[in-house]
């Protein structure tokens, strides 16, 4: 579904990311997982060109990815509008949510359908209230985001993903806004997606999620996967980084316990 060959990303002479290679299967759910800065959020980004890599090629389903830039390194209008098939294979649900604020939840959700897509608003509503019921927020469908809890936002956005209908879902840090107690209503859903076959690309910081739904787990450090395999693999590594990334985790999740 995705193939990435040397895929670097350069910001202000620092390597962010360094020629990583990289397959992820349709159906496939991969967790990256990786101490701050190791580039984990910077290589989703530039899956769907919200950063654009400094050399490297991605493939989405079997499909080239071409873009050209400008003198300051950023996308043509050209290569955006180009990119658009891109923004309907792969959607994003980010770490702050991005919903639009003086829109209503069901806005939200069809914005993209109706204007990427150009879906009927009618037949853009229906799929949105059955989006909306799958996440279980039917009932907030005419709320705004200031009315809603973390929780909620969130699944308001996982919501807007899925109506785009799209081929891979990137999931950057979903729960890591949240309060601990609303982390739950976010990983039942994606579970559920998992369930599904849908190809999900998840950064997280949620072990549990990653050893227990995961089919491979990547580690990244200073820019490179420096670890990849089944979840049994990855979390029974002699690795020492890794070991203290992993004890550093667990700390943290004693200490929210704690609190």
């Amino acid at each position: 579904m995705i193939k990435i060959r040397q895929l670097s990303k350069v910001f202000h002479n620092k390597t962010v990311l360094d020629q990583i290679n990289l397959d992820i299967r349709e159906g496939e759910v991969v967790s990256i997982i990786g101490p701050s800065g190791a580039g984990k959020s910077t290589l989703l980004r530039c899956l769907n060109l919200l950063e654009v890599p400094s050399s490297g090629e991605i493939s989405v389903n079997a499909k080239q990815v071409e873009y050209k830039t400008n003198s300051r390194g950023r996308l043509t209008f050209l290569s955006q509008m180009k990119l658009t098939w891109l923004r309907s294979e792969v959607s994003m649900v980010f770490q702050q949510f991005n919903l639009w604020p003086n829109k209503t939840v069901l806005q939200n959700v069809i914005e993209g359908p109706c204007t990427v897509k150009k879906v009927p608003r009618q037949e853009a509503e229906a799929k949105a209230k059955k989006l909306l019921a799958k996440v279980g927020l039917l009932e907030k469908i005419h709320e705004y985001p200031a009315n809603l809890s973390g929780g909620q936002q969130q699944r308001v956005a996982i919501a807007r993903a899925l109506a785009m209908e799209p081929k891979v879902i990137l999931f950057d840090e979903p729960t890591s806004a949240l309060d601990p107690e609303l982390v739950h209503e976010v990983l039942d859903i994606m579970v559920k997606l998992a369930g599904e076959g849908m190809t999900m690309v998840v950064v997280t910081h949620e072990m549990n999620f990653a050893r227990n739904v995961s089919d491979r787990v990547l580690f990244m450090e200073d820019g490179k996967i420096t670890k990849s395999g089944k979840p049994e693999e990855v979390f029974c590594t002699t690795n020492p980084r890794m070991n203290q990334f992993l004890r550093n985790i667990n700390h943290t999740v004693e200490l929210r316990g704690v609190n």
